[in-house]
C-alpha cells in the first residue's frame, strides 16, 4: 500500500475522532508538565487525537525500519550474487585474483565450494543462463576450444594468460597473413614463431621461408618437416644449411641414422655421400650415419680409411661388419648400426 493511502486514512480517522469527541464534550483539559512550572491547555478532543498520531508515528518508524532492513538484505543478496558471478568468471579465465568472499553465510559457503573446483566448458550447444556476460564468455571459450580465434579484449586477460596464448595459436592456424606477421615481428615468443613457421610450411608457401630461418629457434618437429620438404625438392637447402639445422635442434645419433635412411631414395649417391660427410665433419653424432651411407653404397675402402682415424676400441660394430664382410658373410647392415 502506498504511503499516501496511509496518510489519507490517518487524516480521515483523526478528523472523525476529533469531531466525535468534540461533539461529546467541548471542554478543555490542562496538562501540567512534570518537574516544570509549564502547563499545556488543549481541547479534550485534541488530547484524544495525540495518542493516535503518536501510535501512527511509531508504526511508520517500524515500517521504515523494516523497509530499510529488507533493502539492506536485498543489496547483500545482489552484491553477493555479483561476487559469485565474478568468481565464476575469474575461475573460468584462470585469473589469479584474491578471493572476495560474500557477506552472507550461505553464499560464503557456496563461494568456498566453487573455489575448490576447476571449471571447463562442455562440448555441444550451451544452454543460456540469462547472465549475458557469462553466457558470452562460455560461448567464446567454447569457440576457442574448437580452434577459432575469438575476441578476448572484453575480459581483460593478462598477456601471459593461457587463453591469450591459445587464441594466438588459433589465429596463426586460421590466418596465413597473421602467421607471416608473427614471423616478421620480433616481440612474438619463439613458440608462436615456430607455429607460424610450420603453418607457412604446411601451406606450401615456401618462396621466402628461408628468410625467416634466422627468426625462429627450430625444434625437431620443424626440422623434420623442413627436411622432408627438402627431400621433396620443395625447399632448396645446401649441405651447410642442413648441417646447421640438424645441429641446432640437437639431432642424436639415432636421428642422423633415421635421416640417412629417409633420404636414401631422394638423393643421388654422390649427393647422399657428400651431405653426410659434411654432417659428420660438423657433428660427431652424425658419424655413424656417415658410415651407414658408405657401407650401404659398398664404399668399403672409404669406410675403412675413415675408420682408421679412430682408436681401435671405437665403432666396434662397424669393424665387426667389415670383418664379416671380408670373409664373405652377409648380414643386414641395420643390425650393426641401430641399437
Amino acid at each position: 500500500m502506498k504511503w499516501k493511502y496511509y496518510l489519507g486514512a490517518l487524516l480521515v480517522f483523526v478528523v472523525l475522532l476529533g469531531l466525535y469527541v468534540y461533539s461529546l464534550s467541548g471542554e478543555r483539559y490542562t496538562y501540567h508538565i512534570p518537574f516544570s512550572p509549564y502547563t499545556i491547555t488543549l481541547p479534550l478532543a485534541i488530547w484524544f487525537v495525540i495518542p493516535v498520531l503518536l501510535f501512527f508515528i511509531i508504526i511508520v518508524c517500524l515500517r521504515l525500519g523494516g523497509i530499510y532492513r529488507m533493502w539492506r538484505r536485498e543489496n547483500k543478496y545482489k552484491n553477493d550474487y555479483k561476487l559469485l558471478l565474478e568468481q565464476i568468471e575469474n575461475q573460468l579465465l584462470d585469473k589469479k585474483v584474491s578471493l572476495r568472499q560474500p557477506s552472507m553465510d550461505c553464499y560464503k559457503r557456496l563461494s568456498i565450494l566453487l573455489d575448490n573446483l576447476i571449471f571447463g566448458v562442455k562440448e555441444g550447444v550451451l544452454a543460456k543462463s540469462g547472465e549475458s556476460r557469462l553466457d558470452e564468455l562460455l560461448e567464446v571459450l567454447g569457440d576457442l576450444k574448437k580452434g577459432k580465434d575469438v575476441n578476448l579484449k572484453r575480459f581483460s586477460l593478462p598477456n601471459n594468460s593461457s587463453f591469450i596464448r591459445q587464441n594466438t595459436f588459433n589465429q596463426i592456424e586460421n590466418d596465413e597473413k597473421f602467421a607471416l606477421e608473427v614471423l616478421k615481428k620480433s616481440h612474438f615468443d619463439n613458440e608462436y614463431k615456430q607455429a607460424a613457421f610450420k603453418k607457412i610450411l604446411d601451406k606450401g608457401a615456401t618462396k621466402d621461408i628461408k628468410h625467416f630461418l634466422s627468426e625462429v629457434k627450430m625444434n625437431k618437429d620443424l626440422a623434420d618437416t623442413m627436411l622432408g620438404m627438402c627431400y621433396a625438392k620443395k625447399i632448396q637447402l645446401n649441405n651447410e644449411e642442413i648441417a646447421k639445422l640438424c645441429k641446432e635442434v640437437e639431432y642424436t645419433k639415432e636421428d642422423y641414422l633415421h635421416l640417412a635412411q629417409k633420404i636414401k631414395k631422394c638423393y643421388e649417391p654422390g649427393l647422399w655421400v657428400s651431405l653426410f660427410e659434411n654432417l659428420a665433419n660438423e657433428d660427431e653424432k652424425a658419424e655413424m650415419a656417415y658410415f651407414y651411407v658408405l657401407l650401404d653404397l659398398e664404399m668399403l675402402d672409404e669406410a675403412k680409411e675413415r675408420l682408421n682415424t679412430y682408436p681401435q676400441n671405437e665403432f666396434l660394430k662397424i669393424r665387426a661388419y667389415l670383418d664379416l664382410k671380408s670373409v664373405g658373410k652377409k648380414y643386414p647392415l641395420e643390425l650393426f648400426l641401430l641399437d
